[in-house]
This record gives C-alpha cells, sequence and structure tokens, in this order.
C-alpha cells in the first residue's frame, strides 16, 4: 500500500491531520507517524460531527529516505504540542527522485506550524487506528 491508498481510503485523506509524533529507525528502514486523522464531516450540522478525529499510527516500511526541512525562521519554536500536516505530492528534488525504491512511493507532509515539509520515501506503507482509553 501507499500514501494514496491511504489517503483514497479516509474520508478526507490526511488533510488537517495533527501529528503527535514521529520516529524513525534507519537501521530498520521504517517510520512511524502517531497521528490525530480527521474524519469530520463538513456538511454535518452537529459540530462534533465536523471535528471528529480518531488516533492512529502511519508506518512507512523500507523507508528510502525522511528529510525534515528546516521550519521556517519567521515561525514559533517548536515545542510538543501536536502540529497540523496535511499530504502533498513529493517534490521534483532530483537527489531524492533517485532514491525512491521501484514499486515503492514518495510524498511529503507540509507542516503548517513550521511552514516546511517532512518529505519521505518508502516501499510500503501501514495506517492501523490507535485504541485511547
Amino acid at each position: 500500500m501507499n500514501i494514496e491508498d491511504i489517503e483514497a481510503a479516509l474520508p478526507n485523506g490526511l488533510h488537517d491531520a495533527l501529528l503527535r509524533t514521529f520516529r524513525s529507525d534507519p537501521t530498520e528502514r521504517r517510520a512511524e507517524f502517531i497521528l490525530d486523522v480527521w474524519l469530520g464531516d463538513l456538511h454535518s450540522p452537529a459540530a462534533w460531527r465536523r471535528e471528529c478525529y480518531r488516533a492512529a499510527r502511519l508506518e512507512m516500511i523500507g523507508l528510502a529516505y525522511l528529510v525534515l526541512d528546516d521550519s521556517h525562521r519567521r515561525y514559533p519554536q517548536i515545542d510538543d504540542s501536536p502540529v497540523q500536516i496535511d499530504a502533498c505530492a513529493a517534490d521534483d528534488n532530483p537527489a531524492r527522485s533517485r532514491q525512491v525504491p521501484r514499486g515503492g512511493f514518495a510524498g511529503r507532509f507540509l507542516v503548517t506550524e513550521w511552514n516546511a515539509f517532512i518529505h519521505f520515501a518508502a516501499l510500503d506503507a501501514r495506517l492501523t487506528w490507535i485504541q485511547v482509553n
């Protein structure tokens, strides 16, 4: 599965998802993103239905690269609060394009609070829902 498949299966894709944490393990070629995925219905008259989120784990397996842009200097310092992300197509960076594995995918997340991107490429992606107590 790739990031586009995952987005297609969600009512709003990964638009306005909240990124809580992420980590990568280069030796295992994996990355993990803990998100609150927006499942809301903008046309619902009920506010709680418009702003419905669900916790999820997004894993990227066979990671080829994970690159974080520096945050824009005019934006506030990064803290531990969740940040809003939107999935985007990969940029046209030729060096990164050559690293996308055959049969894999590339993309990036725009991080609103940083005015910067998280770039990635991997062989496979998986989204699983997290049970919150």
